[in-house]
């Protein structure tokens, strides 16, 4: 299905294959996905995965070479003021005039967004309200903190009410009880709007996301819901068991388990951690399973058994790893 074919009022983003170069370099590379046309989506990758181009492409501010791309009703290179005044978009570095105050600021941002002036005084309230930047309306720019000048940044982002709003890592600068409100604006916005959130931190991505896309490389490696992703973590792990004594001899040898690790407790115990071998009595079943029999017909006794989940960190690295090999 391409993207003209599921263009509807549902939908916010719709990308099919879509490639970017700059000179022999490919920075976006066959990328495809569908997002909704509310609700907040979270963008990771390392550097030079393709995270700034594929938002640049989105936000109208260049065009794919290749594939199709329809953001808020309206296709890539056609109708392209149209498509820039559906989106806001707040870069890593609000880009402020250090000359003008907040208030003569927001003023200039929504004139060039067509806001009518009677409107205009509302929306500018509202949005310095929303980002709590309203006590600051008549200090200047180039005097705010950076902290401040993101507020002051978001806020002329949302003036116009836009269908997407992009941020690229908006929670530079801000000290803790910012972040918290910031978020809580995020997930806010995110009821009427479609946010897409860039960022390094899978925790800030974790707290206001509700599905994510992972790059690597140009090409789209992950694309699910956040709870999806974070199930990743038990997935293909190691398990461990504390017993009595030691058995891990006697389990790999029944083709149990591989790659265990056993080592002695203060009290006494043993933990072993080991992984499912794939093959043998624990493969189609949890790994765990067969150990509990085994250790009941040796009659050693067990006090804990569990799961080793790996982090949220961990998963990231190894779709990115993945997207690699």
């Amino acid at each position: 299905m391409t993207a003209s074919d599921t263009v509807r009022a549902e939908v916010g983003v719709v990308a099919s294959r879509l490639e970017k170069r700059f000179g022999r370099a490919v920075a976006v590379r066959d990328a495809s996905f569908t997002l909704p046309a509310r609700g907040v989506c979270g963008l990771l990758g390392p550097n030079g995965a393709g995270k700034t181009t594929t938002i640049r492409m989105i936000a109208g501010l260049t065009v794919p070479d290749a594939g199709e791309l329809v953001v808020a009703g309206c296709r890539s290179g056609e109708r392209s003021d149209e498509l820039r005044a559906r989106v806001g978009y707040l870069p890593e570095s609000a880009p402020l005039y250090p000359e003008l105050t907040v208030l003569e600021y927001l003023r200039y941002r929504a004139g060039l967004i067509g806001i009518g002036r009677r409107a205009r005084e509302a929306r500018i309230a509202a949005a310095m309200q929303r980002c709590d930047v309203a006590g600051f309306s008549r200090r200047l720019c180039g005097l705010l903190s950076k902290g401040m000048q993101q507020r002051v940044g978001l806020a002329a982002t949302i003036i116009g009410e836009p269908s997407v709003v992009i941020l690229d890592e908006p929670s530079v600068g801000l000290d803790p009880s910012q972040v918290l409100a910031f978020r809580a604006l995020v997930r806010e916005l995110g009821e009427s709007s479609l946010v897409m959130l860039s960022s390094h931190l899978l925790s800030e991505v974790e707290s206001v996301c509700s599905e994510l896309i992972v790059l690597a490389h140009g090409r789209v490696v992950a694309h699910e819901p956040l709870e999806r992703f974070r199930a990743r973590a038990s997935e293909g792990g190691r398990y461990f068991v504390e017993s009595e004594r030691g058995f891990s001899e006697a389990a790999v040898a029944c083709g149990i388990c591989s790659d265990a690790v056993e080592s002695p407790l203060p009290d006494g115990w043993f933990r072993t951690e080991f992984s499912a071998t794939g093959s043998g009595p624990a493969a189609s079943s949890d790994p765990r399973i067969a150990v509990g029999r085994l250790l009941a017909e040796v009659r050693i006794p067990v006090r804990a058994m569990g799961t080793i989940e790996r982090s949220a960190e961990q998963v990231f690295v190894e779709l990115v790893r993945g997207a690699a090999s």
